[in-house]
């Protein structure tokens, strides 16, 4: 099942604050959005929930999910929680580190999402993308920071 703002996880609840490599996502929002599906949905609960998905087909903006509601769908894909952070990783490179800053904050702290196809990568300072660089933006009011496709 592909994610799209109308067609979210039924357990998914934002964060009312969820700051990725510096940019911060203000009453809800998603990082990224790619022809209408949201390949990394971060949400609220007792440790930060996550689902992640990969190109299946990129050319027919195809996905697979990978990860649904902080757990793994495939062997090659690891999901641990230490400390009050989720840390994934695929093939035993980390894609993703989330940390509960509070009840109703995140912070991703490190984040390559290369290895599902998505060229998006950064950390606590910056998000780096094909065609630059992003760091110490604010978005509030729900929709999605970078929108890609049609």
């Amino acid at each position: 099942m592909t994610y799209t703002r109308n067609n979210l996880p039924s357990s998914y609840q934002p964060y009312e604050k969820l700051t990725i490599c510096s940019n911060s996502l203000i009453g809800g929002g998603h990082l990224v959005e790619l022809a209408g599906a949201l390949p990394l949905i971060i949400g609220y609960g007792e440790k930060p929930q996550v689902w992640l998905q990969a190109f299946s087909n990129p050319e027919k903006m195809e996905f697979v999910s990978v990860v649904e509601n902080s757990v793994s769908k495939f062997p090659a894909v690891e999901v641990k929680e230490i400390e009050g952070s989720i840390i994934i990783t695929i093939q035993g490179k980390q894609v993703l580190k989330v940390r509960n800053v509070s009840n109703r904050e995140a912070v991703v702290e490190n984040m390559d999402l290369r290895p599902i196809g998505l060229n998006l990568y950064g950390d606590a300072n910056n998000m780096n993308m094909p065609n630059g660089s992003f760091s110490g933006n604010s978005m509030s009011g729900g929709g999605v920071l970078l929108g890609f496709g049609g």
